[in-house]
């Protein structure tokens, strides 16, 4: 029996962040998050591509509206995080979440930072894991470091 090939999909669903697939080789892609749910579909299926539901392994960060938000970005993040869990529903991939301090957590980051601190702490960790990666940026980095995440660390031993 031939063995299956995951495919680790990691997603920071906001508006400002992004989408990675990693599949078993090693082979990476990142972009930033479409502006438009029709292209934020379609980016998943290209990402799944062929791949069996079963076999992707599709974690996203949980996310959740702070006192400290305002109403209006609170809610553009909701909807960005329920579009997300709708595609990957519409093509049966079952989603992981996870909170960002545990993610974070697992590649070391330091606690306390400032955002703008943690958010170059995270892009240059993304880049000393991928320096062949051509583009990472900040819209990126986190989405990189999730999938690497779910393949290195949520999933690892299935």
């Amino acid at each position: 029996m031939e063995k299956s090939h995951f495919k680790y999909i990691g997603v920071d669903p906001g508006v400002s962040g992004g989408l990675t697939v990693i599949d078993e080789q090693g082979d990476i892609q990142a972009v930033k998050c479409p502006k438009k749910v029709v292209d934020m579909a379609a980016t998943f299926l290209s990402a799944i591509g062929d791949t069996a539901p079963e076999d992707v392994k599709f974690l996203m960060e949980r996310v959740w509206a702070r006192p400290n938000n305002a109403s209006s970005r609170a809610f553009t993040y909701g909807v960005n995080y329920g579009q997300w869990l709708g595609i990957a529903a519409s093509h049966e991939v079952k989603t992981y979440t996870e909170l960002p301090n545990n993610w974070m957590k697992w590649f070391g980051c330091p606690k306390g930072m400032i955002s703008r601190d943690r958010k170059n702490w995270l892009k240059d960790k993304a880049k000393e894991l991928y320096p062949n990666l051509k583009k990472i940026t900040l819209a990126t980095a986190d989405a990189i470091l999730i999938a690497h995440y779910a393949k290195e660390g949520y999933f690892d031993g299935e």
